[in-house]
């Protein structure tokens, strides 16, 4: 015989949506060189692309293409402190900050015809 003690509609008190998102963002930025870091977050990739991480729609996403990483969001905030990168995210007005990657400005690309004097 089994006897019910408590219900919840909601089993987990924390957002683990939030968590496996940025998880997943901060593999794709880990390592990678920052180009704009704000409301948005524009790095360059393993393969040389430029990419951005956004809210769009309540949506964080992820462009070029299309991905969509994490929905019902209100809010969205990527900054450097301390040498860090960290995005804050926003949601029925509590707000969640996690550290993403070690900011990594992006070199300037040198010119292939300069030649190196020594």
């Amino acid at each position: 015989m089994y006897r019910l003690i408590s219900h919840s509609s909601k089993i987990s008190p924390f957002p683990e949506d939030i968590y496996r998102a940025v998880k997943q963002v901060s593999q794709y930025v880990i390592g990678t060189s920052y180009i704009e870091i704000g409301d948005d977050y524009q790095y360059v990739n393993y393969a040389g692309e430029t990419m951005i991480l956004q809210l769009d729609h309540h949506r964080l996403v992820k462009t070029p293409g299309f991905e969509i990483i994490l929905t019902d969001i209100d809010d969205l905030q990527f900054e450097i402190i301390n040498d860090l990168v960290y995005v804050t995210i926003t949601r029925d007005e509590n707000d969640y900050r996690f550290l993403l990657t070690y900011a990594k400005e992006k070199e300037e690309i040198k010119e292939e015809n300069e030649e190196v004097i020594e």
